[in-house]
């Protein structure tokens, strides 16, 4: 089952979101961490909408197999495996960025520390919440407002997000 859900991953898109990520450096310039993950534009302008496409792609790559898969596992176990996936997915993802954020601008100040932790869970939950949207359209035809809802969403959670701080 596990082989399945790796088999269906659009590899181009993840190899562009990869080096969207090592350029991270390159384009946010020797800022900190804090300045980079939350003023910067490119963590939510490129790197989170290029995932959103690729949990786009994704679900529609799986929603051709659904129906062998519902006969195979059972239509709840495979709607919950499914959904347990894709916040799997997101969540490594946002860890991955943090992660390496790290080691490309050092530590994050201590006079942003809770800032930064803040914005951090909440990217983390909105993200989730993002590709919990994406995902419903699991079992429907390929419509686009399922990818340009949480590109929106992002846009208006970034620029609130650096408005208020």
């Amino acid at each position: 089952m596990i082989k399945i859900f790796f088999k269906i991953l659009d590899y181009k898109l993840l190899i562009i979101l990869l080096l969207a990520f090592i350029a991270s450096p390159l384009l946010c310039g020797k800022d900190t961490y804090t300045a980079c993950l939350i003023y910067s534009h490119y963590l939510t302008v490129y790197l989170n909408n290029i995932f959103l496409l690729f949990t786009y792609q994704y679900v529609y790559r799986l929603n051709q197999l659904t129906y062998p898969l519902i006969i195979r596992i059972g239509f709840d176990k495979f709607y919950i495996l499914t959904y347990l996936c894709m916040i799997g997915i997101a969540m490594l993802y946002n860890f991955m960025i943090y992660i390496g954020y790290y080691f490309f601008f050092g530590s994050i100040l201590a006079s942003d520390l809770w800032m930064t932790i803040c914005f951090m869970i909440t990217n983390l939950m909105i993200c989730c919440f993002e590709c919990s949207i994406v995902y419903l359209q699991l079992g429907k035809k390929k419509n686009f407002m399922y990818l340009s809802i949480p590109i929106f969403i992002n846009f208006i959670f970034h620029f609130t997000w650096i408005k208020y701080i």
